[in-house]
């Protein structure tokens, strides 16, 4: 299942149920002085959960501290339903949420649950119930194939492969959720290059996945741009390890914390070992809940106890432990900046390397990543360590951008990419402009001049990120890559919406290949490193970093971040090293100090084309 269980179901012996009217009838939310709960917000009081399943949000205030369970009055043996780990339980405040996560109804017959909250000092009370509808009720029935209708029309003329898709019978009556994978998933080898199989290293290793994919998405007013903002406290990914001594103990190290989101503002940063939240020890038994949903856009007020190590004097490293203040999750803007700084080279002044740790190619984020480049040109940087081992891609024309700063002006109008549809037409898209007559509206690329560009990579590199390395070499910039093979993702995906009864879904099918200068595309199977820092193989003992693209220190620690490491050696001609913070070896490295841009309204709330 895609959400967390709560740790304990209630049971419910001499408590009153939500029929039986506990809540009063202004819908206040039951009196502060029985229960310590009030303004409760239910969005499905007067309406059934899809029976495909849905994430349900229910607010309330609370007077004091409260903890939240729930009770499956339908087939309670079976977990069809859940609360997010992050939101079992929290501080007295107003606005609290509980996020209730319910599975697709596939029984014929409507699924009840009630929602509990105990508030400290008060009994248990039920702030709502949710009735799930039954399979195939006649709504869900008139949504799938209004869905379905629109997918197979645009499948059938525009879809990569569309011969072996209209080779087929199409059944529309099926769950729209079910359509792609019914009818792509299994055309064989012909589609291959719209997604593939999972790797050696991963869970669902040798099965098969697709790219084309389709959303719901929030409705945006008629009034707003293209949201820019992102909530939760501003984790990327975790990974798990054990506590020293004490294998039963766990700790979350953090892959990344997102400039200016809360974590950052609280003091965490990359590789730092999370073995506490809200006082409560991580252990095997519970580190799966918050490992997902201290990433999953959590709500709510945390604590966290942290360990990090930091150099000892001594020529080695301390494990030392921090306590964060209490830290909210709250909407802030996005910023796909990861990490930005400028390296120097103790033994030669004239040496500046810019390092660039980028998340996502999103055109919201354009000023953001146009600062970068002018802090960078400011400095005179003399090469370039771009790491994209986080980057799944996004917005073809902002790829385009980037690779033009790269390439630099001398190159603008060679081809960046050509783009190959299924009836064999072609687009020639240069590095200077990009779509014809600059529609992209992106301006001329900033020439950062340079002559050769380092990339760090991984299997989470895809797409746009790809497409970076491909048409350097496409035009024989020439181009080291350090880490592990990409993804492999040659093939672009043209976005677009529809609407049914006030709800918003985006499409995104493949619809074209990309070459480079010289006609190569054929990387399906992702593009091999020049030096393996990870080859991903499933196995720990062949790599020279066990836990790449993860860490246990901080981006500008060379020490944990092998691969730069490496590209900073292979730039300045030193020795590689192992593990020891000496100082003499250590280079100046200065973080790029920007504030938050000032983005013009309305500039790329229109772009939704191409984003591969």
């Amino acid at each position: 299942m895609s959400w967390l269980i709560a740790s304990v179901f209630m049971v419910m012996i001499s408590v009153a149920s939500c029929q039986e009217g506990n809540l009063d009838d202004d819908n206040t939310g039951g009196k502060p002085e029985d229960t310590g709960i009030t303004n409760v917000k239910n969005p499905y009081e007067d309406k059934d959960v899809s029976y495909l399943g849905a994430t349900v949000s229910v607010k309330f205030d609370a007077s004091a501290s409260w903890t939240a369970e729930l009770e499956l009055l339908t087939t309670p043996d079976e977990e069809w339903a859940g609360i997010t780990s992050s939101t079992v339980s929290g501080e007295g405040k107003t606005n609290r949420t509980v996020r209730i996560a319910i599975d697709e109804n596939k029984s014929p017959e409507e699924r009840r649950l009630e929602l509990w909250v105990t508030v400290e000092g008060f009994e248990p009370e039920c702030v709502a119930e949710l009735v799930q509808a039954a399979s195939g009720t006649s709504a869900d029935a008139e949504l799938n194939e209004a869905l379905n209708t629109y997918m197979h029309d645009i499948l059938k003329e525009d879809y990569l492969f569309k011969e072996a898709y209209n080779a087929q019978e199409a059944d529309l009556t099926i769950s729209y959720k079910d359509f792609l994978t019914a009818h792509l998933l299994y055309l064989g080898d012909v589609n291959e290059e719209d997604g593939g199989y999972y790797r050696a290293s991963h869970p669902n290793s040798g099965k098969r996945f697709i790219y084309t994919n389709i959303v719901e998405v929030q409705p945006v007013s008629a009034t707003s741009t293209k949201a820019v903002q992102t909530g939760g406290l501003g984790f990327g990914p975790f990974m798990s390890s054990s506590l020293p001594d004490n294998p039963s103990l766990m700790c979350i190290a953090t892959s990344y914390v997102r400039r200016g989101s809360p974590a950052e503002q609280a003091g965490l940063r990359r590789g730092d070992m999370i073995y506490a939240v809200n006082g409560t020890q991580l252990t095997t038994a519970n580190y799966l809940n918050y490992m997902t949903g201290l990433y999953q856009n959590p709500t709510g007020t945390f604590s966290f106890s942290f360990l990090r190590f930091e150099p000892n004097g001594n020529g080695g490293y301390a494990l030392n432990s921090y306590d964060t203040q209490t830290v909210s999750a709250q909407a802030h803007i996005y910023d796909p900046v990861l990490h930005a700084s400028i390296l120097t080279d103790p033994d030669n002044s004239a040496t500046k390397i810019g390092y660039l740790v980028y998340e996502s190619f999103d055109l919201n984020s354009q000023e953001f990543l146009e600062e970068t480049i002018d802090e960078f040109v400011a400095a005179g940087i003399t090469d370039l360590i771009l790491d994209l081992r986080f980057n799944a891609g996004g917005a073809v024309a902002q790829s385009r951008w980037l690779s033009g700063c790269i390439a630099g002006a001398a190159n603008g109008d060679k081809t960046f990419t050509q783009v190959v549809y299924n009836d064999g037409k072609t687009e020639n898209w240069t590095f200077g402009y990009g779509y014809t007559n600059d529609t992209d509206n992106l301006g001329l690329p900033t020439d950062l001049g340079l002559k050769r560009l380092y990339v760090i990579t991984s299997y989470n590199t895809a797409s746009a990120a790809e497409l970076v390395i491909s048409s350097l070499e496409g035009i024989d910039f020439p181009v080291k890559m350090i880490g592990c093979r990409t993804e492999g993702k040659n093939v672009g995906m043209t976005v677009s919406e529809t609407t049914y009864k006030e709800r918003r879904f985006q499409f995104s099918p493949v619809t074209f290949w990309v070459r480079n200068a010289k006609g190569w595309g054929d990387y399906k199977d992702g593009i091999e490193p020049d030096e393996y820092v990870n080859n991903d193989n499933g196995s720990y003992a062949d790599d020279a970093d066990n836990v790449f693209p993860y860490s246990f220190g901080d981006w500008g620690n060379m020490d944990y971040n092998i691969a730069l490491q490496w590209a900073y050696c292979d730039i300045t001609g030193k020795a590689r090293w192992t593990h020891t913070p000496d100082a003499a070896k250590a280079c100046s490295m200065t973080p790029v100090d920007m504030q938050p841009a000032t983005r013009a309204q309305g500039r790329f709330g229109n772009l939704n084309y191409n984003n591969n």
